[in-house]
């Protein structure tokens, strides 16, 4: 297994949020943050250690979370895996994430999300990528 995680969570269904903390937490990963919009995710990398984030699509208030996946890679570097039963892999893929989990999923499918995201075990939690977000996994849905 690997190391705890810094882990933010964006999903905009509370009842959702919640499920995933609880599961993060039994797999030994620290939520740092739960946000309920792209925008809020976008600024709570700013305030948090953030080593990874596991990503709705349809956010609250129209947002979109694939904006968010975008720029928490592109300005932050920190690697996203998106959940979502209203989009498809490749959309995710273009957006930067680097891996995709269609709901419902199982929590054995995301546990080997988390250990097959690039480079997440070759660094100490709470670090921060160092360079590139590597390339897109693609995972079985």
């Amino acid at each position: 297994m690997l190391d705890g995680l810094n882990i933010l969570v964006a999903e905009d269904d509370a009842g959702v949020a919640m499920m995933l903390t609880g599961i993060l937490d039994d797999l030994g990963h620290r939520v740092v943050a739960v946000v309920d919009t792209a925008e809020a995710a976008i600024a709570a990398a700013t305030k948090h250690p953030v080593d990874l984030a596991l990503v709705d699509v349809w956010l609250a208030r129209g947002s979109n979370g694939l904006t968010a996946v975008r720029v928490l890679a592109g300005r932050h570097g920190i690697p996203s895996i998106v959940c979502s039963a209203h989009s498809l892999a490749e959309e995710a893929q273009a957006a930067g994430a680097v891996a995709f989990l269609g709901k419902p999923f199982r929590m054995a499918e995301l546990e080997a999300a988390l250990l097959r995201a690039p480079s997440l075990s070759l660094r100490p939690a709470g670090t921060g990528l160092d360079g590139a977000l590597p390339g897109p996994v693609p995972l079985a849905r």
